[in-house]
């Protein structure tokens, strides 16, 4: 059996795990859960229609917006050292009645998602970048370096949740998941989580912040400029991730 020190050995430190585990407040109206957040694979979606469908069912009133999906309240969701102990974590890993879940991501596309939105449009992450590397946060770096990078230096991959190795973030193989769907079919994923945690009336009732808040990276340009040592340096820096997608794939072929 998976202890504490297992999972937490999986990630930077104690409160990167507790940050990445996700609870109900009050239990739903269908089952528990436990979701493990994702960053790049939809998390924004999945955190607002469980706020959404969770209020809904408390009988209250909680604004939708990217500050509170990144900060979800108390009121219905529990997430990070402070809504969360070790205990309780345990409790529902290990709780069969739990509904234990997770979306992933095409290693490819959510790589290229997080250069365009973290380091092309200069986001926080891209000084986060730049200080590990000694170099001054206005400095450039390409796609294809950026992608090079990952690729030779396992300290790199480790400075940002946006492009960490999925199946660390999620404790792939460490958790017993119920369900884990994909970013590329997220219609039949959230139709699946969403009847199972509140049950067939909520099918349908996703909050795509895609379209709500325009949460929307275009990577289909970026993708289309790399070459064959690109892919190679992209299997070579992720290549668990590319293993875990395959197979999960394959899991949910044959169910549909």
């Amino acid at each position: 059996m998976t202890s504490f020190d297992d999972l937490v050995g999986n990630y930077l430190h104690r409160k990167h795990f507790l940050q990445t585990v996700n609870l109900p407040t009050v239990a739903p109206s269908g089952r528990s859960f436990l979701y493990m957040k994702n960053h790049k694979c939809a998390c924004t979606t999945v955190i607002a229609t469980l706020m959404s469908l969770l209020a809904k069912e408390q009988g209250i009133t909680e604004e939708i917006s990217m500050d509170t999906v990144h900060a979800p309240p108390k009121t219905v969701l529990l997430t990070g050292p402070r809504g969360l102990g070790d205990q309780k974590v345990m409790a529902a890993i290990k709780d069969p009645d739990v509904f234990k879940f997770s979306i992933i991501r095409d290693p490819i596309t959510r790589t290229v998602s997080a250069y365009a939105d973290k380091i092309a449009a200069n986001d926080k992450q891209k000084g986060k970048l730049m200080r590990y590397l000694g170099k001054p946060a206005d400095s450039n770096i390409t796609l294809k370096q950026f992608i090079a990078l990952l690729a030779s230096d396992e300290g790199a991959r480790d400075v940002d949740r946006h492009w960490r190795p999925q199946h660390q973030e999620i404790s792939y193989g460490l958790i017993p998941f119920d369900y884990i769907g994909t970013v590329e079919n997220i219609k039949p994923a959230m139709d699946h989580i969403v009847g199972t945690i509140f049950g067939a009336d909520a099918v349908g009732q996703t909050v795509d912040t895609r379209r709500s808040m325009g949460h929307k990276t275009s990577s289909k340009e970026l993708i289309e400029t790399l070459t064959d040592r690109d892919f190679k340096n992209l299997e070579k820096a992720f290549g668990p991730d590319f293993e875990m997608y395959e197979t999960v794939k394959a899991n949910l072929a044959k169910v549909t």
